[in-house]
């Protein structure tokens, strides 16, 4: 919706209306003075165009608004609500959590199974700097 500046003729104060086309006759008074405020020709606000970026599914160059909404669009995506990536890192955090529980438990079960030769020479070989790494693929 458009931004008008309106200004005070009797105490030069100014003001921006955001107000429809539909209203745009409607009189606008002082907040000050209770006066009849004039409209003034200003500027109109001007919005940025998106930043290029590649696309991170077809490292194509997407350049402006409406190449990143076709971009979207082609590849069946969306922009995130509010609050909507604060809940994805939440939920891949707690996944994350999950998964390590499910490694500790594994883990365990399989010490628990080996038996005691097996345990010893896997207690050497963690003493004399045995280094593992899980890896979630």
């Amino acid at each position: 919706m458009p931004t008008y500046l309106y200004k005070c003729p009797a105490c030069r104060s100014r003001r921006d209306v955001i107000k429809s086309l539909t209203v745009l006759n409607r009189k606008e008074s002082c907040e000050a003075c209770q006066a009849p405020m004039e409209r003034q020709i200003s500027a109109p606000a001007v919005v940025s165009d998106y930043a290029g970026y590649n696309c991170p599914i077809s490292d194509k160059w997407i350049e402006g608004r409406r190449a990143h909404e076709e971009n979207l669009k082609r590849h069946g995506c969306r922009i995130y609500e509010t609050g909507e990536t604060a809940e994805i890192r939440r939920k891949a955090a707690s996944e994350d959590a999950a998964f390590d529980r499910s490694v500790d438990e594994t883990v365990e079960q399989f010490y628990e199974a080996l038996p005691s030769e097996g345990r010893e020479a896997l207690a050497t070989a963690v003493t004399s700097g045995l280094d593992v790494e899980i890896a979630r693929i």
